[in-house]
Formats: structure tokens, sequence, C-alpha cells
């Protein structure tokens, strides 16, 4: 039997929540947690794959689902937000978010709350620029 085995990319308020549920059911031989994946390290994760899973139950574009199907990966998505005008039907497969389970278990829109009022204040405290002065960054 061929193993399956998972690559996690990324960090953030659930990957201490996967790294126990990977030691809880002992699959730390076939889930490899790699944290923050650097821009430049990217294609090379990818392109070790076969499948890139998207999970998310907001997402506005999802530009991680476009370099994924670039790299040739069968990209795997929950239908929320903008994704599914991402890539065109036959690159992409599209599951219904399970928002009742998923939100008990893994989502707090309080949290969510919390992290876009952080943005928030953090865009209001930028100086005011204009789109000449922003685009010379």
């Amino acid at each position: 039997m061929d193993l399956v085995l998972f690559i996690v990319g990324g960090d953030g308020p659930k990957r201490v929540r996967l790294e126990e549920m990977r030691e809880k059911n002992s699959l730390q031989d076939r889930v490899e947690m790699l944290g923050v994946v650097p821009h430049a390290r990217v294609q090379s994760v990818l392109i070790s794959g076969h499948i890139f899973l998207n999970s998310s139950l907001t997402e506005a574009f999802c530009i991680a689902i476009l370099e994924a199907a670039s790299c040739g990966l069968l990209t795997v998505s929950t239908r929320v937000g903008g994704v599914p005008e991402v890539l065109p039907d036959d690159m992409i497969v599209l599951a219904e978010p399970d928002p009742s389970d998923m939100m008990k278990k893994l989502y707090s829109w309080h949290d969510v709350a919390k992290r876009t009022e952080i943005v928030y204040d953090r865009a209001l405290g930028c100086p005011n620029q204009n789109l000449i002065d922003r685009l010379s960054r």
C-alpha cells in the first residue's frame, strides 16, 4: 500500500492544533509541518506535491491556488468567496465547506474580527500618500 504524505506550509493560530493532531494520531512520519515558506521556496515546495488543498472558510482571491495550479498540481478548494472565479472549472475541484462542523472545531468569528481590526488599525496608522508616492516604494 502506498503511503500518502502531507506537507503543510504556513504558520498561524491553528498550527499548534495541527501539530497536536499529528502527534495524537502518530502521523509524524506522514505529515511534515514546514511553517512559513519563504517566497523563494514556494515553487520548490509546490512541485514536490501532487495535490494542493485549500480549506479556507473565507477567501477573497487566494493567490496560493493560482500558484499551485501553475506548478501543475491538482487544486482542491472550498467553494468560498472569490475562489470559484480564480481558475477554470477543469483546473480545480471545489467542495462545499461544512461550516457547522468546521466553525465549531477550528474557526472563531471573534478571532477573525480581532485580526481584521488589527489590520485596519495598522492601515490607519500608515501615512496618507497619493497613488504615485505609494507606487514608488
